[in-house]
């Protein structure tokens, strides 16, 4: 944010009403900080896998909350070159700040992206390169078919987890327990539902990085109050006929999943 300024070239006369917005929004900061369990300023270091044919919600949706951190560190870290941008499912193309064996050794949070997963699956040096970074993160997300990259880089092993609901049944097969939950919370692993599930993930990880308040406080700022105009967001209610369809639909992409288990073995 910014002051207003007027008068004279170097701004030696404020605006009377920007500088008392300015002082508004200075002694909120300073209330929001004072919240019981909120912490304003901090420096996490969070890792944000870009694989080719990412979803782009599964990105840019938990990258509005957790970027929204003052002092939060976002590391795109893509599987390729560092200097060609990835593209996304639907075209849009991200450029990467990091690869994945340059991203920092020890990140606050490591978060998988699903989209194709099955592209990502074939890079074994990608999850390699994902169960090691894993293993030394604070904290381990997924949104989406994400959780299965995460299952097959063995970071999975004896945890619940949720994913996409049309390839939730696969978890089992990469060592995890299935929930059928919006996100899921076993230790320091956490996993998202479908798509949009990944903002209720990101202030899920706001909330226990930076306290429930703050994290109340970016829900409010984003006007985060989803009410979907179909209501039809769930197997449950969509009703048998339109999953039917929905599943069917994918059959690919919980073919390409369940079909990688069997090549890729132990890492």
């Amino acid at each position: 944010m910014r002051d207003t300024l007027s008068g004279t070239a170097d701004g030696a006369i404020r605006d009377p009403d920007a500088q008392a917005a300015w002082d508004r929004s200075v002694a909120a900061h300073h209330a929001l900080a004072a919240l019981p369990g909120v912490t304003t300023d901090a420096s996490e270091d969070i890792v944000i896998v870009l694989h080719p044919d990412f979803d782009t919600l599964d990105v840019l949706g938990p990258h509005y909350f957790l970027s929204s951190m003052m002092g939060a560190k976002i590391h795109f870290a893509t599987t390729g070159e560092l200097t060609k941008p990835v593209r996304s499912a639907s075209g849009i193309p991200l450029q990467p700040t990091t690869t994945l064996v340059d991203a920092p050794e020890n990140p606050t949070v490591l978060l998988v992206p699903g989209g194709d997963t099955s592209v990502l699956l074939k890079d074994s040096a990608a999850i390699t390169a994902i169960r090691e970074l894993g293993a030394r993160s604070n904290l381990v997300a997924s949104v989406c078919t994400g959780a299965i990259a995460l299952g097959a880089a063995g970071l999975l092993n004896g945890r619940r987890a949720t994913s996409h609901w049309s390839v939730r049944h696969l978890l089992p097969g990469y060592g995890a327990t299935a929930m059928d939950d919006r996100v899921v919370t076993d230790g320091n692993v956490l996993t998202a539902a479908g798509v949009t599930a990944g903002m209720d993930l990101a202030l899920t990880i706001v909330g226990r990085l930076r306290g429930p308040e703050y994290a109340r406080f970016l829900e409010l700022g984003a006007e985060y109050a989803p009410q979907p105009p179909y209501g039809a967001g769930t197997p449950q209610a969509a009703g048998p006929t339109l999953t039917a369809l929905a599943r069917d639909f994918f059959a690919p992409v919980e073919q390409s999943l369940r079909s990688r288990r069997t090549h890729l073995g132990e890492l």
